[in-house]
């Protein structure tokens, strides 16, 4: 790699860290929902896809089995998730929204979308398009890596 590129990529690396503490901090700012990002990304999948076992979330999340079952454990003591056991087979457990759960998330997701109109303000469409196009270049070359 030749010294410019180097330069240009930590840059970048530097730019990207920058918009993550950004982003996390934002969410933290006025956060009266008292959960964190990791834990909002789990309700709003439960959300939009339905029950599911803590291995199946995890996965998807890149977290650890472990991780998951803290964070469920935090969740299920605010209230916002239970673990249910499959009907055919009791050893299988589900995480599952409550109703209070799912009020929290249609806040979450009005919250998200004003940190995201917040974030992206003055960039076009083609732009959001065109950013969307390389973050997905640079998933593709790490998802390389791991096969």
């Amino acid at each position: 790699m030749d010294k410019q590129r180097q330069e240009d990529i930590l840059q970048l690396e530097h730019t990207f860290t920058l918009m993550k503490r950004r982003m996390d901090a934002e969410w933290a700012r006025e956060n009266d929902l008292r959960i964190n990002a990791m834990q909002a990304r789990i309700l709003v999948r439960l959300f939009e896809e339905g029950p599911q076992k803590a291995s199946a979330i995890a996965d998807k999340l890149q977290i650890t089995a472990g991780a998951i079952t803290g964070i469920a454990d935090k969740l299920i003591d605010l209230q916002y998730l239970e673990r249910e056991r499959d009907v055919d087979d009791r050893r299988v457990v589900y995480l599952v929204l409550t109703d209070q759960g799912t009020q929290l998330v249609e806040r979450l997701k009005e919250r998200r979308t004003a940190i995201m109109e917040m974030m992206f303000t003055g960039l076009s469409q083609e732009e959001v398009r065109e950013l969307t196009r390389l973050f997905n270049k640079v998933i593709a070359n790490m998802d390389a890596v791991k096969e």
